[in-house]
């Protein structure tokens, strides 16, 4: 066979429908597709297949499955999957697959595409007859076999997102379509007429009734049961005890806190004055000085750190070469430090302070400067 003619064998049918918005055959992975448009089944078995041809396939099913092997090839259940998906038959052909009650590999066939293709209230109309076949089923797993049973698989079709390695269309919950009015409320039961004929409707009556016969599964589920009511109510009592401790213990914590409030209340304030006091941490809506000013007029001691007065006097060592420093050190009658010392001037008898006037003039006209100007 040519590519070309390969390539339009797997095409979709040009009258299909989309199916969730996309081509039907793209449910499936790119990837597990091209796995089935390269295996040999796929191109010796299902070329040009109708929908009764697919049907006479399935009968020579032997298992489900999905993928197996190291290079993951396709089972014969999941290319005829995609067949149907191909040729998209019509709903009458695909109830007829499900209603197939003698060939199991047909039926759970029918209910898979209808997992892919139908709406929701559909899928659990004709799905759900399937929870009262309990036939089994060969399912082949990527590394071995499995046996599963046809109920088993239905309720895998119904609560699972993968199955046979395939990602299933999203199927809202039967409590939502019940509520929104797509399903007449909850699934009904094949057990359902003999409760209502035995006990009058109550499960809970039937299964003691059985149990008290000596049915063994009745016994075992009675028995399960009491151990899960056990577990609950020991739970719920540990819980209550846990509350009750909790309640006890802020009781009296807020009874302390209650009591102490006082004491906090005083520290605080003193707290608060004394770190105003030391960081100038005062509030926006009074200021340092209406604090202390407040505090005076109460009658407290007077709190307001008292600020250094800085002398007139600058304590300099040393004098200066200019005419301010020189007339202050004058008015002042020289410096008058301890570190100050008398020098005698030329040997002549006149004693001359350091700092003073005639002590800088000497100073400058031994630089070749000219004396200071008198004021």
């Amino acid at each position: 066979m040519s590519p070309s003619f390969l390539t339009m064998a797997n095409v979709t049918d040009p009258l299909a429908r989309s199916v969730h918005g996309k081509d039907p055959q793209n449910l499936i992975e790119y990837i597990t597709r091209q796995k089935i448009y390269d295996s040999i089944y796929w191109k010796e078995e299902c070329f040009g297949l109708s929908a009764s041809d697919v049907a006479t396939k399935a009968v020579d099913l032997k298992a489900l499955g999905g993928s197996y092997g190291a290079n993951n090839k396709p089972t014969r259940f999941l290319c005829l999957a995609l067949k149907l998906l191909q040729i998209q038959p019509e709903e009458g052909i695909v109830d007829e697959f499900l209603m197939n009650e003698d060939f199991k590999y047909v039926r759970a066939l029918g209910a898979f595409y209808l997992r892919l293709t139908g709406r929701p209230a559909e899928i659990y109309e004709q799905i759900e007859p399937l929870y009262n076949d309990f036939r089994k089923l060969r399912f082949r797993t990527p590394t071995g076999w499995v046996i599963t049973h046809v109920d088993e698989f239905a309720d895998e079709l119904l609560t699972s997102d993968r199955y046979c390695g395939i990602a299933l269309p999203h199927l809202p919950k039967r409590e939502v379509l019940v509520s929104a009015g797509y399903l007449d409320g909850p699934r009904r039961s094949a057990l359902t007429p003999l409760i209502e004929e035995q006990s009058g409707g109550d499960a809970e009556k039937l299964l003691e009734k059985l149990a008290q016969d000596g049915n063994a599964a009745a016994l075992l589920a009675m028995s399960e049961r009491k151990k899960r009511k056990r577990k609950a109510e020991e739970e719920e009592r540990s819980f209550r005890e846990q509350q009750v401790v909790k309640g006890g213990d802020s009781t009296s914590s807020s009874r302390r806190h209650h009591d102490d409030e006082p004491d906090r209340f005083y520290r605080h304030q003193s707290d608060d004055r004394v770190g105003r006091q030391y960081r100038g941490g005062f509030g926006r809506d009074r200021d340092e000085d209406d604090y202390y000013r407040d505090h005076s007029r109460s009658g407290g001691t007077d709190l307001k750190p008292k600020k250094e007065k800085k002398s007139s006097n600058d304590d300099k060592k040393y004098g200066s070469l200019f005419k301010k420093s020189s007339s202050r050190t004058e008015k002042q009658g020289g410096y008058k430090g301890a570190d100050s010392k008398a020098i005698d001037d030329g040997g002549d008898g006149n004693v001359v302070i350091e700092g003073s006037e005639d002590y800088w003039d000497a100073e400058r006209a031994k630089l070749g400067l000219k004396p200071l100007k008198k004021d």
